[in-house]
């Protein structure tokens, strides 16, 4: 790479910075400090989250990882990731041993080591090692010698709770009640992290590389059991593990734009009385959303018999007149089974697919084709695995185009990008399933006489959604 590209890099960055800087001198806000908290209700944090805010923020992450990259010698580049794991359980360390919880209460002046080790029973020197190594990577901040603070970053694992009550609180215990963003950091650094450490012998090893079966996975190696995640999960003795579960996939919704769904879809432009099957829509949370939006629609929702049975609470807290009027209807379904509703208007599949690997999602596209009209549509909205080259797919198909990635950034927008590619293999780790790329999406779809018709990128979300009709 010629000084040339470093310089284009750079002028990528700083151009990117004169956006910002202009948006939030026009609305007179500030930049948010790193040493501050988080707060989501600012207006300063939904100017950030506009469709030409988050560009700019994606262009400077991309091009500040490929300068680094570019720049650094290689071998300190391959080292630091190879040890990265240790970042991810330092993490889990400060949310399980309600770090995060104490040294907020401290305040900006922070509290030393021993305060905290007072207050959790840990050792002192060892609480100092992982939150010096959390500060490097700007997880906290440390104030003075051994002596720590809250910064933007760490408040996001808050609970928000009371140090003295989360401290003596279960795993599960911990996370009712709060985000919940902290609880998916947790899962993700526990049975993932656990699984991500099998993953090269599961892969290498021929009887199990080839597997596409959900109970022969890396987390199966991982775990030592044959049983599924979600089957392990219902195991009495795993019980606080499946509600820290259930609260992470909430809290993994904070990673989209609040009403993503109403960003895409033109859900109002439905006719009068349409049905919308939310498919293994859990209690409805997706539904509901659109529900508000859009009165003119109709909703079944499907999911096992004990998520049906919390969403009749869900749907009596939030909407009740909705299941009294009939217009929303809570149905036990099994989405291998052949599909019951014969007259929707829309199939909806929220990260549904992205669970299960090729022969089992033919198995859902297949129910649902043959019980879909020619009139039905169906919404698949799940992250689409960018390609890291130039690729010429679905070019016929409008919003499959993604915005043009100026030179000399990846065409996937590298760093910016990198939760798709991680939620990828996750996926891989528990399910034996994957995030797909467009190109597969289309060809998976196909296979079983779904079109795709269009794509919806949603600005600022991980997630696309993917229109698809019957042919």
């Amino acid at each position: 790479m010629a000084v040339s590209s470093l310089r284009a890099l750079a002028q990528i960055i700083t151009g990117s910075i004169d956006v910002i800087e202009r948006r939030l001198t026009d609305a007179s806000e500030t930049f948010p400090s790193l040493d501050e908290s988080f707060d989501p209700t600012t207006n300063v944090e939904s100017i950030l989250a506009e469709p030409e805010m988050s560009r700019a923020t994606s262009l400077i992450i991309a091009a500040a990882a490929q300068l680094t990259a570019a720049v650094r010698r290689p071998l300190q580049t391959i080292m630091d990731n190879c040890l990265s794991f240790h970042l991810s359980w330092c993490v889990r360390a400060a949310i399980d041993g309600s770090f995060v919880e104490i040294v907020r209460e401290a305040g900006q002046r922070g509290i030393h080591v021993n305060d905290i080790a007072a207050k959790n029973n840990t050792d002192p020197q060892k609480i100092a090692r992982i939150l010096r190594l959390l500060t490097n990577n700007h997880i906290f901040r440390e104030v003075s010698p051994d002596v720590f603070a809250s910064n933007r970053l760490s408040s996001v694992l808050d609970t928000g709770k009371p140090a003295k009550e989360v401290v003596s609180q279960s795993l599960a215990e911990r996370h009712a009640g709060t985000p919940s963003v902290a609880a998916f950091a947790a899962m993700m650094s526990d049975e993932g992290m656990k699984c991500g450490a099998i993953m090269p012998e599961h892969f290498l090893d021929p009887r199990s590389s080839f597997s596409a079966e959900p109970n022969r996975t890396p987390f199966n190696r991982a775990y030592k059991t044959d049983l599924s995640l979600f089957d392990w999960y219902k195991n009495e003795e795993n019980e606080p593990y499946l509600r820290r579960f259930n609260l992470a996939m909430f809290g993994s919704r904070k990673l989209e734009p609040e009403n993503a769904i109403l960003s895409g879809f033109q859900w109002r432009d439905l006719p009068e009385g349409s049905t919308v099957v939310d498919v293994g829509g859990g209690v409805g949370s997706l539904s509901l959303i659109i529900a508000e939006a859009a009165p003119n629609l109709n909703f079944v929702i499907q999911d096992s018999q004990l998520t049906i049975s919390h969403a009749e609470e869900f749907w009596r807290e939030n909407m009740p007149f909705a299941l009294d009027s009939g217009r929303v209807k809570l149905q036990v379904h099994d989405f291998f089974t052949p599909q019951t509703i014969k007259n929707a208007s829309v199939f909806l599949l929220r990260s549904i697919l992205h669970n299960w690997s090729d022969p089992y999602a033919r198995k859902i596209l297949n129910s649902l084709r043959k019980s879909a009209t020619l009139e039905t549509k169906l919404v698949i909205i799940d992250a689409i695995v960018p390609y890291s080259c130039t690729a010429a797919v679905a070019e016929g198909i409008p919003g499959a185009a993604l915005d043009p990635v100026p030179s000399p950034l990846l065409p996937s927008l590298g760093k910016a990008n990198s939760y798709a590619y991680q939620a990828d293999m996750s996926m891989w780790a528990y399910f034996n399933s994957q995030n797909r790329t467009l190109g597969h999406l289309i060809s998976l779809s196909e296979g079983c006489s779904w079109k795709v018709i269009r794509i919806h990128h949603i600005p600022g979300s991980f997630f696309s959604q993917i229109v698809c009709v019957p042919f």
